[in-house]
C-alpha cells in the first residue's frame, strides 16, 4: 500500500470526521447516528428508533460481528461449546438464509407464486439487509449524501431474463426512468470530463499524474521505458491484428485456450512495464487479474488489444464464453441504470414489497429518500420478518422429512425455529457447514465456491473544486493498491438531488479487488482475502487520504479539511466465481459446474445465490431465487 511523506496531521488523520466513532465496525452507541441522518434532517432518533446502519462509517461491508460465528463453524470449533439451541416456538412456511437480493427475491417469489399467505423468516448475519447491495449515508453541509457500498448498478437490463424483468415490475422499478435521472453530460459540462492516471513512486519510481482522452496523451511522460510506452499506446489506441495468420474461427478457438494475460504477454508481446500497467485492468469487472481472466471473454467484452482481430460478432455467443460474456453479447445498454445507493435500492424495493410498514412509499423516487424503520423489520405482525445480526449454523430436516429445524446465533445465544422449507441464499462455501443433509459431492462442490475479495470505499467531500481544476472525474492507479477513484454517478431522483456544481458536497468512490496475480483464481482469492483481513481501517483511511493529497493537492485539495466522512466496505467474499475457459475446461461449458452440483435441491432445501448463476450480476441473484422457489412450489 502506498505511503507518501505527508504526515498524519497534514492528511487529517487526527481530525474528527462524520461519525468517526465507528471505526472498524464497532458501534459504541448506534443511537448516536440516527438523529439528523434523513434527508432534510427533520426526523429525530425517537421517530424511527436509534438503529440505523446506513449511517455508520468506518469499516462496513463484512463488518466485525458478521463473520466470526461463520468462521468458527467453518473451522469446526463452533459446536464444541455451543450446546443445544433454545426453541423460539416460531414456525414458518419458509425460512430464507440471507437477506441479500437473492434471499429477498426468494421471499417475494414464494408469496407471489407459491402461497400468498405464507409466513416467512429471513435471517442474515449482517446488521443491515441487502447483502452486497449496501447503502452508505453521510451528512455534509446540511444535506445527506447517499452512496453505494457494494453492488453498483443494474447492468445491461435489456439482457435480463423474463423473471428478473417481471420482479422489477412487481416492486415498481422502471429502468427507463434512468434516462431522465442520470445526467450523462454533467461532468463534461462542468469541466471534469477527462480521465486521469496516477503513477505512484512506490511502483513506478516517481509520482506522475496525467490527464487526457487518449493513451498517447496519458502516457506521453509516463515513468516507463520507451518500448513499453510505444506498445501500450498501440494496444490502447490503435490495436492491430495480433493473430493475422488465423481465420476468425481459428482465432476464437485459440483465445479459448489461453488467459487474457497470456494473450497480452505471448501474443501481443507486452512485458515489463507495459504488462504491469494492464495486469489489474480486469479486476474492476471480474475481481481477477488478466492472468486469471478468460481471453475469449476479453475479446467478447472489448478489452484492450482485442478490437483489431476482426472477429465475427454476427452470430450468437461463441462457444465457451462465460455466463457474463453471454449476457453482454451484443448488448448496447448505456451504463446509466444506477440508484444513488446502487442496488441497495433494489433490496429496499423488495423490503418495501415484503414489509411496507418498515419502508413506506410507492415510487422509485421516494424509495431513495424514505427512511427504513428497522424496528419493524422483525415485527411479529408482519407476514415476512427480517431478522438481522443472526448467523445460521444449521438447517436440517426433522425425522418426518416434512419440516426442518433452523438454528442461528443472535446476541451470543443459540436459537431455533421450525420451517416447512428452506432457501439457502448465502455464500455457497458456507452451505456444507450449515446443511448436513447434502451429499458429500455437494459439500465438495460448495468448497469450490471461492469468491473474489474487494473493497468499495466512499469518501464524502465538502466540495470537488480540485477535481474541476484537474479536469477529470476519475483517476486510475495502475499497479496500485487502489485501482480507481471516481466522483459519484450524477443521479437525481425526486427529493434527492445530485451536486449542482464543484462548490457542493459530493462522494468519491474508491475501489480495489485483492485477488493476487500469479496464482489460479481461487488461490489468488484466498491470498487476497488474507491480506484484506490483516488491513485495519486506519491503514485504509490513510492510504485514501494520501492518494487524494498526492493527486489533487496541487489543485487546491486539502485532505485535512475537505474530507467530511469516510466509509470502507470490506467484502472478503465479493464477486462470484467466474467460470470460463481455459481455467474450468473440466466442466465448462458442458457442465455440471460446482454451482450446479451444490444447487441440486435436497428434500425441502434449495439454494439461491449469484454463485448459482455463474456470474455476479443482479439478474443472476434474482434468476437463481426464482428457480429455487419454483422447485419448492412443486415439491412441498
Amino acid at each position: 500500500m502506498t505511503r507518501s511523506d505527508w504526515s498524519d496531521e497534514e492528511l487529517g488523520m487526527r481530525r474528527g470526521i462524520t461519525r468517526r466513532d465507528f471505526l472498524d465496525g464497532v458501534a459504541v452507541s448506534i443511537g448516536a447516528v440516527a438523529a439528523g441522518s434523513l434527508l432534510g434532517g427533520t426526523a429525530s432518533a425517537d421517530s424511527r428508533g436509534s438503529y440505523y446502519p446506513p449511517a455508520l462509517t468506518g469499516m462496513r461491508g463484512s463488518h466485525d460481528g458478521s463473520f466470526e460465528i461463520a468462521h468458527s463453524l467453518r473451522g469446526g470449533t463452533f459446536w464444541d461449546n455451543a450446546g443445544s439451541p433454545d426453541s423460539t416456538g416460531e414456525s414458518y412456511d419458509l425460512v430464507v438464509v440471507g437477506a441479500g437480493i437473492s434471499g429477498l427475491s426468494a421471499a417475494h417469489f414464494y408469496l407471489r407464486d407459491v402461497n400468498p399467505r405464507a409466513r416467512i423468516l429471513i435471517l442474515d448475519p449482517h446488521d443491515d439487509f441487502g447483502g452486497h447491495a449496501k447503502r452508505n449515508e453521510f451528512r455534509v453541509g446540511g444535506r445527506t449524501l447517499i452512496g453505494y457500498g457494494g453492488s453498483q448498478s443494474i447492468d445491461a437490463p435489456s439482457a435480463y431474463p423474463a423473471e428478473a424483468k417481471r420482479l422489477f415490475t412487481d416492486v415498481g422499478i422502471d429502468v427507463q426512468k434512468f434516462f431522465t435521472y442520470f445526467d450523462r453530460s454533467f461532468y463534461r459540462r462542468n469541466g471534469a470530463g477527462g480521465r486521469a492516471v496516477f503513477f505512484a513512486k512506490e511502483q513506478w519510481g516517481r509520482d506522475h499524474l496525467a490527464v487526457g482522452t487518449s493513451a498517447a496523451q496519458l502516457l506521453a511522460d509516463a515513468p516507463m521505458d520507451a518500448e513499453a510506452k510505444r506498445l501500450l499506446i498501440e494496444v490502447l489506441d490503435t490495436p492491430r491484428d495480433y493473430l493475422p495468420d488465423l481465420t476468425p474461427e481459428q482465432k476464437v478457438e485459440r483465445l479459448g485456450q489461453i488467459s487474457y494475460g497470456t494473450y497480452l504477454s505471448q501474443v501481443v508481446g507486452l512485458t515489463g512495464d507495459a504488462y504491469r500497467y494492464l495486469e489489474g485492468s480486469t479486476l474492476g469487472g471480474a475481481g481477477v487479474n488478466v492472468d486469471q481472466f478468460p481471453s475469449l471473454d476479453a475479446a467478447a467484452q472489448g478489452y484492450s488489444g482485442m478490437s483489431g482481430l476482426g472477429l465475427d460478432f454476427s452470430g450468437g455467443p461463441w462457444p465457451g464464453l462465460s455466463k457474463s460474456g453471454q449476457r453482454f453479447w451484443g448488448n448496447e445498454d448505456p451504463y446509466i441504470f444506477h440508484f444513488p445507493d446502487g442496488n441497495a435500492s433494489v433490496a429496499r424495493a423488495l423490503v418495501r414489497k415484503l414489509n411496507p410498514r418498515a419502508l413506506p412509499g410507492s415510487t422509485m423516487e421516494d424509495l431513495v429518500t424514505s427512511p427504513c424503520d428497522y424496528r419493524k423489520l422483525d415485527n411479529p405482525g408482519s407476514r415476512t420478518r427480517i431478522r438481522l445480526n443472526s448467523t445460521v449454523v444449521l438447517a436440517k430436516h426433522r425425522p418426518d422429512g416434512k419440516t426442518l429445524d433452523v438454528a442461528y446465533v443472535q446476541g451470543g445465544k443459540l436459537y431455533s425455529v421450525r420451517a416447512g422449507g428452506v432457501v439457502l441464499a448465502c455464500w455457497n462455501a458456507m452451505i456444507p457447514h450449515i446443511a448436513p443433509d447434502l451429499s458429500d459431492a455437494q459439500k465438495a462442490a460448495g468448497h469450490q465456491a471461492v469468491k473474489y475479495p474487494l473493497i468499495y470505499a466512499n469518501v464524502a467531500l465538502t466540495n470537488w473544486r480540485a477535481w474541476q481544476r484537474l479536469g477529470a472525474s476519475g483517476i486510475s492507479f495502475p499497479d496500485g493498491y487502489w485501482k480507481s477513484a471516481s466522483l459519484d454517478f450524477p443521479v437525481s431522483m425526486g427529493e434527492y438531488r445530485f451536486s449542482a456544481g464543484p462548490d457542493d458536497p459530493i462522494i468519491v468512490h474508491f475501489a480495489t479487488a485483492l485477488t493476487n496475480p500469479g496464482l489460479n483464481p481461487q488461490a489468488g482469492a484466498k491470498a487476497g482475502r488474507g491480506q484484506l483481513a490483516r488491513t485495519p481501517f486506519a491503514e485504509l483511511e490513510r492510504s485514501i487520504r494520501d492518494m487524494l493529497a498526492r493527486t489533487l493537492g496541487t489543485h487546491g485539495f486539502d485532505p485535512a479539511t475537505d474530507i467530511a466522512g469516510l466509509t470502507t466496505n470490506r467484502w472478503a467474499h465479493g464477486y462470484a466465481r467466474y467460470y470460463g475457459l481455459p481455467f474450468d475446461a473440466a466442466f465448462w461449458p458442458a457442465g455440471p459446474t460446482p454451482a450446479d452440483i451444490i444447487g441440486t435441491p435436497v428434500g425441502r432445501i434449495t439454494v439461491a445465490t449469484t454463485d448459482q448463476a455463474n456470474h455476479g450480476f443482479v439478474d443472476g441473484a434474482i434468476e437463481s431465487a426464482y428457480r429455487a422457489v419454483q422447485y419448492l412450489g412443486g415439491h412441498l
